[in-house]
């Protein structure tokens, strides 16, 4: 005896433990389902008869009109079948509401019914004739923050295409654009279901505003569309488990919430943009494609990105509260204070220049003649005005003079020795504010006539050449001078690490080349001489001095002429000899302190 009730006990704890963890399950599950307040069951309100009995009821293969006509007759109400209704149902019921047997019965045997007084109609969900039984009333329903577009196509699509009991089996809903009303051409039993779904999705869309106090609403907008909603794949704002796409912003034209989804200009300053106001609608979160055959997407509430520059805010519309919640902790996690320092740039260029020039002219005159050479032209003098007592000679640059002839010959010997030294300093010492990570640039560059073209325009041709009207094209250049591009890394210990790069570019030489007007050049080309650096990670200690030089150019250039065969003498050579020589040399140096600024104000993100 005392065995067998412990085998008893045995087999009540075996049977508890397999039964638990099953228990627990579905309680949970129960739990989980009944917290979810946005559930909504999307089936017909099928209505017999008021008073909804319960039946019990078992039969087998059994004609589905003669089911039909016992509800019909247990409702007390009379039956008339379409030629599409034909079929047999096998069904053991006990206990179970006539209304709820009804359309269990209606489903499984693909069936729809409609009413008119006392008589039921029945007939194939899938025939045609639907469209003549369901419209018997037209149901008007306002609509008022969404598009009333996209709450019929929802129902047509979900609700109605689902073609289940109790509900219209056609394209029932449609819209009035005017006053963005919804329109349904059905039965009174269809108003139940419309008037959920417009309570579920007919909401004030979801409006939030954020302060940014430390970047541009424009880059945070950007950083908001480009890197964070692209990386959330369940970031749609579209039902039916649809793929959410980043719209790009186009530009567009709405009349309102309910008039439809509107982006606006591009975060960019464009031409095209399209700006509400003051602020400039950033991108738009929408569901591109249905994840099954049966369900379409709805995206009447996409999540809007739009930023205000002038404010100084970003403004978030539609979408979800997890949505927010994500974008709200994004922007407090980037939204925090750059680091900046004070830049004293130095900017040094020391030139020297010196030429040295020896010319040797000799002269021999006579009664008749003069005869003149030097180390680059020989002339012999000719006679000139009032009975030859003038004679014409080169003068000592090069251009002719008339002196008076001497009646004696003679020779002379023109010395000409001149040194010349240029020194001189440009100094440049702006000072600017740089933020980590953000390019700065200090252009100190110039405009210059980089080329000229001559168009010859009207020309009468003769033996000594054109002439006319010559129109002249410039072609400006506009990098001669110094620019400095700089990106600092403003560290907390104190240290700046910069990319510098330094671009300085001075005029070489000019080519011309002639004109078709006679004693006229065009400038063909400017030839420019580059002194350039790319520095990378260069680090400087707060307040300490980077010098960059080195930068140096040097031209020495030095030119010979003389008389043949006497320049060439040794000793006396000299006296039959030119020479000019010129040197140049500039030298950069560029001269860098930075000092970081200290701010204990930290970086908070505000919601208006």
């Amino acid at each position: 005896m005392r065995s067998n009730h412990i085998k008893r006990f045995l087999s009540a704890a075996l049977l508890l433990t397999f039964m638990a963890p099953s228990g627990l399950s579905q309680a949970s599950i129960c739990q989980a389902y009944e917290s979810y307040t946005d559930a909504m069951v999307l089936a017909g309100d099928v209505k017999l008869t008021d008073k909804n009995e319960s039946i019990t009821l078992s039969l087998r293969d059994s004609d589905v009109k003669q089911v039909l006509r016992m509800f019909a007759d247990k409702a007390g109400m009379n039956v008339v079948f379409h030629s599409s209704v034909s079929g047999k149902v096998t069904l053991d019921l006990v206990n179970m509401p006539i209304n709820d047997a009804f359309a269990l019965v209606l489903q499984v045997a693909g069936l729809n019914y409609y009413t008119q007084n006392n008589t039921l109609i029945v007939i194939a969900k899938n025939n045609a004739d639907n469209a003549a039984f369901s419209k018997q009333e037209m149901l008007v329903f306002p609509v008022k923050y969404v598009n009333a577009a996209k709450i019929a196509d929802f129902l047509n699509r979900n609700v109605f295409g689902m073609k289940k009991a109790g509900l219209s089996s056609v394209d029932a809903a449609t819209v009035n654009t005017a006053t963005n009303e919804l329109i349904v051409f059905g039965m009174k039993s269809d108003a139940a279901i419309v008037e959920k779904v417009i309570a579920q999705l007919d909401r004030e869309p979801l409006n939030k505003t954020f302060v940014v106090n430390h970047t541009t609403p424009a880059e945070m907008a950007n950083m908001i569309c480009d890197m964070l909603l692209p990386s959330r794949g369940s970031s749609g704002s579209g039902g039916g488990g649809g793929t959410p796409s980043i719209i790009p912003p186009t530009p567009g034209v709405g009349t309102g919430g309910a008039a439809g989804i509107v982006t606006g200009g591009a975060a960019s300053s464009s031409e095209d943009e399209l700006k509400l106001g003051e602020g400039v609608v950033a991108c738009t979160v929408a569901t591109s494609t249905a994840a099954t055959a049966t369900a379409s997407p709805f995206d009447v509430q996409n999540l809007s990105i739009s930023y205000f520059p002038q404010r100084g805010t970003i403004t978030l519309m539609g979408g979800s509260e997890a949505q927010l919640e994500m974008i709200e902790r994004f922007i407090k996690e980037n939204d925090i204070k750059q680091q900046q320092a004070y830049l004293e740039v130095s900017i040094i260029e020391l030139n020297e220049e010196g030429s040295k020039e020896f010319n040797n002219t000799w002269n021999i005159d006579s009664k008749n003649w003069i005869f003149s050479f030097s180390s680059d032209k020989t002339s012999i003098g000719r006679t000139s005005g009032q009975g030859g007592r003038y004679v014409t000679v080169p003068g000592p640059d090069g251009k002719d003079i008339i002196v008076p002839k001497s009646s004696n010959a003679y020779i002379s010997w023109q010395l000409n020795y001149l040194i010349q030294n240029t020194k001189g300093r440009v100094l440049a010492n702006p000072k600017l504010l740089i933020t980590s990570g953000q390019e700065s640039v200090i252009d100190l560059t110039q405009d210059y006539v980089e080329k000229v073209t001559s168009e010859f325009l009207s020309s009468t041709a003769s033996g000594s050449g054109a002439s006319g009207s010559v129109q002249r094209t410039y072609t400006i250049g506009k990098d001669q001078g110094i620019k400095i591009s700089l990106t600092p890394f403003i560290s907390p210990e104190g240290y700046v690490t910069m990319n510098i790069k330094p671009n300085y570019a001075t005029v070489a030489r000019e080519v011309t080349t002639p004109t078709e007007v006679a004693g006229e050049t065009d400038l063909q080309a400017t030839l420019l001489s580059r002194r350039n650096l790319d520095l990378k990670n260069i680090r400087i200690k707060d307040g300490e001095t980077l010098v960059i030089g080195g930068l140096i150019q040097e031209d020495d250039q030095k030119v010979v002429k003389k008389i043949p065969i006497l320049g060439d003498l040794p000793i006396i050579g000299v006296a039959f000899r030119s020479s000019d020589t010129t040197k140049k040399k500039s030298e950069l140096v560029i001269m860098l302190t930075p000092r970081i600024i200290n701010d204990d104000e930290g970086a908070v993100a505000d919601t208006l």
